[in-house]
């Protein structure tokens, strides 16, 4: 077996461990403010698991990054959260973060994997997908039995194989439209509840963030969490098929931040991120072309969105720089 001291990291190894990082940083701080405020001892212990994971991973990847005498990154720490604050979120909110959380994580750390090739890297991200499907199943387990897990829509399907006969199945512009495969409806469904969190999630930064300008730009990531929330679900209605929903907001009314603006901002960026990632995997599997313009238009208000958070972020210099190749002509002095 090769000498790993002698193999040296490529950029997808470091912008993974990277990235990795940064997140775990930012979850470590968001679960510590959760669990000083839980009420149910059931989700108060899936809280403390996922916090666990997160302290593990950034133990490795530090451990990692002094090897390789690479800086560890700031991140974020105990100054970017105010874990005494009230509590802005319900205890529903905060089983239903963990499974969003586990189902970008096992996304993200797959993407990941797949550019490896260090064989310490890869034990590394195939030990986190694995963590990141139990931390989904018991999310999971845990939400059906409180009756709080909003599943997918049942549909009935035809009784027989059937095939396309006719280009229409994609390109129906003038007739009417097909119905929609179940595929589509999935990527539909899960749209929208990832949406649901994000909505929450805007909603209550939005009401703590201390900065003009920085709260009306989470209050618009709201208005636009909805307006992608109603789009969607108008199309599930116009299918006559059962839309997810939850009765209750997620949000209390603290207006009290137990987040730093920075680790705020920070999770935004995450979060669009993540819709433009499901969103175009949505693209990927849809046959229809009215969805695929769909999800094309919500991109790209995704982006501008996400270029007006970074641009705020720069502007108050809290976004770090990830790591990036040297500029051998800057280097060069005349």
């Amino acid at each position: 077996m090769p000498d790993l001291k002698n193999i040296k990291l490529v950029s997808s190894e470091i912008s993974g461990l990277w990235d990795s990082y940064m997140s775990d940083s930012l979850v470590i701080c968001v679960l510590k403010q959760f669990l000083n405020n839980v009420e149910d001892n059931d989700i108060q212990t899936l809280l403390q698991h996922t916090l666990n994971l997160s302290i593990q991973h950034i133990s490795i990847i530090t451990d990692i990054f002094n090897q390789e005498g690479l800086p560890i990154p700031q991140g974020f720490t105990d100054k970017d959260v105010n874990i005494n604050s009230p509590r802005l979120f319900s205890d529903t909110f905060y089983a239903a973060y963990i499974s969003f959380i586990a189902r970008v994580g096992m996304h993200d750390y797959t993407l990941t994997l797949n550019q490896i090739a260090r064989s310490d890297i890869r034990k590394y991200f195939s030990k986190c997908i694995t963590e990141y499907i139990g931390l989904y199943n018991k999310a999971a387990e845990l939400r059906l039995s409180k009756g709080i897990f909003i599943r997918a829509p049942h549909i009935e399907v035809p009784k027989e194989v059937q095939f396309v006969g006719n280009q229409s199945f994609i390109f129906n512009i003038f007739k009417k439209k097909r119905a929609l495969l179940a595929r589509e409806i999935t990527h539909i469904f899960s749209l929208i509840s990832a949406d649901i969190i994000g909505d929450a999630l805007a909603t209550g930064f939005s009401q703590v963030s201390r900065d003009k300008k920085i709260s009306a730009y989470f209050l618009e990531g709201k208005h636009l969490g909805q307006e992608i929330i109603a789009e969607l679900t108008s199309i599930l209605v116009d299918e006559d098929i059962p839309i997810p929903a939850t009765s209750e907001s997620f949000v209390t009314d603290s207006t009290e931040s137990p987040f730093s603006e920075k680790l705020m901002l920070y999770h935004a960026l995450i979060m669009t991120a993540a819709g433009v990632s499901s969103k175009g995997a949505a693209i990927a599997q849809s046959m229809r072309a009215d969805l695929e313009g769909m999800y094309t238009k919500l991109i790209a208000k995704i982006m501008k969105y996400t270029k007006d958070g970074i641009d705020i972020m720069n502007d108050n210099k809290f976004l770090e720089q990830p790591p990036q190749a040297i500029s051998h002509e800057k280097l060069v002095k005349i």
